[in-house]
């Protein structure tokens, strides 16, 4: 999976702060008197953030300051925002166990400018500073002041220095990773205002297992921007581990595909969509075609592509093989990627394990077929995962009611078969 530099939101996160508290205690002086600033400061800080937005937070009389339904919206975000920078400050204290207390440290408590944290996401994600200051379009100098300045608030390194560039400190991962997730509560936030006003915007991003990129997930792509053409949906590709790293820092919004178990109180959470089997894939001309039953014991000595032992499907069929008192076959390609599976079918009597659904089109097209196998005990459930402490953005909420229509569909019968009726 590709890393790409989040979008950090351009907006004051002391003006945030002071957005919130004011709506927690319906009272500038309250809140002033709860943050140790001045009335006239928080007041300014309210309108200033109104003018960035473009939209009225507050709704001032002589009792006090009520939030409007954009202000309740941001403060929701900004809430888990503040969630995500107190976990990070939790985190710290386990890692320096006998320094201050997080509550004091600016960095934990959304009192640090966001330009300081815009470098230090960047140099997590480039490793190198004069790519940082070039991206910011600032000087090298700036970039080394506003790390060392983080590292002495945090009394910690945050980056190990090397001949190439630096390395994060396992500290630094946690701290990226929920700085990362806090400003993707701040992006999302900006969305639902303009959601609110009837404005679909926005940004899904998607990390596909390979059972859904055949059908599933091209689908509920297409039937999203039929709906909303403004809407901008990109894909991660990648291994399970990786995009669940991507999943937990912000980068992705989903994880679609076959899903793994999630021990409870876990970070993520998942969402069964369907049942699906696994079936045994060859070429159109296999010698194996001819036959109208095959015995799964039978295929002990066939050449074959496997799925990666760390995938559900893998264990799937490791238990098939059991039932079968079968041992795994010796020298199996081992692949995740279906271009290269189908290019290894067709040019060999290989076999595959592999859903209908990811072959949908080559069926179609007469390439590849499915061979008379029982694989009755080879079911697994499709589906999403997702983070636990968040709210999908408007744009991801709007795929994910795509999503879910096609899963009924493919769950009633669709797609079709190739003799063109619907499947029972």
């Amino acid at each position: 999976m590709t890393k790409q530099t989040p979008t950090i939101p351009v907006l004051s996160l002391r003006q945030l702060k002071s957005a919130l508290f004011v709506a927690e205690c319906r009272n500038v002086t309250k809140a002033a008197h709860k943050l140790n600033r001045s009335q006239t400061a928080i007041t300014k800080a309210i309108g200033d953030l109104e003018a960035t937005l473009g939209k009225q937070l507050f709704d001032r009389s002589s009792t006090g300051m009520m939030p409007t339904v954009h202000g309740e919206a941001l403060v929701f975000r900004i809430k888990l925002a503040t969630e995500e920078f107190q976990r990070a400050g939790e985190a710290y204290q386990t890692y320096k166990p006998d320094g201050r207390s997080y509550h004091s440290i600016p960095v934990f408590s959304l009192d640090i400018s966001y330009k300081r944290l815009a470098a230090f996401i960047a140099l997590f994600e480039m490793r190198d500073f004069a790519s940082v200051a070039k991206s910011l379009g600032v000087t090298k100098a700036a970039v080394y002041n506003s790390l060392r300045q983080l590292e002495e608030l945090l009394e910690l390194t945050l980056f190990d220095r090397e001949p190439n560039g630096v390395s994060p400190t396992p500290f630094c991962h946690v701290l990226a990773r929920h700085i990362k997730l806090a400003f993707s509560e701040i992006r999302h936030g900006i969305e639902d205002l303009e959601s609110i006003d009837g404005i679909t915007q926005g940004k899904v991003v998607i990390g596909t297992l390979p059972y859904t990129r055949t059908y599933l997930t091209p689908r509920a792509i297409n039937r999203l921007l039929e709906r909303f053409p403004q809407l901008d949906v990109s894909t991660q590709e990648g291994s399970y581990s990786v995009m669940e790293a991507g999943l937990r820092s912000g980068d992705i919004d989903f994880i679609v595909g076959a899903v793994r178990p999630v021990s409870e109180g876990s970070e993520v959470k998942t969402e069964i969509l369907f049942t699906d089997h696994l079936a045994v894939i060859a070429r159109k001309g296999h010698p194996l075609c001819a036959k109208t039953e095959i015995n799964f014991k039978n295929l002990q000595n066939a050449l074959w592509v496997l799925p990666s032992h760390a995938t559900p499907s893998w264990k799937i069929f490791e238990e098939a093989l059991q039932t079968h008192d079968m041992h795994p076959p010796e020298h199996a390609v081992l692949t995740s990627s279906l271009s290269m599976v189908r290019g290894l079918l067709l040019d060999s009597d290989r076999l595959a394990l592999l859903s209908e659904h990811q072959i949908h089109y080559d069926k179609i097209n007469g390439i590849l077929v499915t061979l008379p196998v029982n694989l009755s005990d080879t079911y697994r459930p499709i589906g999403i995962t997702m983070r636990t402490h968040t709210q999908p953005s408007p744009a991801a909420q709007l795929f994910l009611e795509a999503l879910r229509e096609v899963a009924t569909e493919i769950s009633q019968g669709d797609p079709p078969n190739l003799s063109g009726e619907k499947n029972g």
